[in-house]
């Protein structure tokens, strides 16, 4: 699998920004969650390979049924 799953998001400063490319959509779903809960970022979307996208609702989904 290819490095191209990448977490978008608005930072603590309002700022949009996005992740570093990571292997695979589990590596970022938890980059997502350390953005989220660690530094209270706004998740707007993950992007992945060949178009993929996981939308901000899928995301938030996901986050409040794997909190650590």
């Amino acid at each position: 699998m290819s490095d191209d799953w990448r977490v978008l998001y608005r930072d603590h400063l309002d700022c949009d920004r996005t992740t570093r490319s990571v292997a695979s959509k589990e590596a970022a779903l938890d980059q997502a969650r350390s953005l989220h809960l660690d530094k209270r970022a706004s998740i707007y979307r993950i992007e992945g390979p060949g178009g993929a996208c996981l939308p901000r609702e899928d995301i938030l989904r996901w986050l409040s049924e794997n909190r650590r």
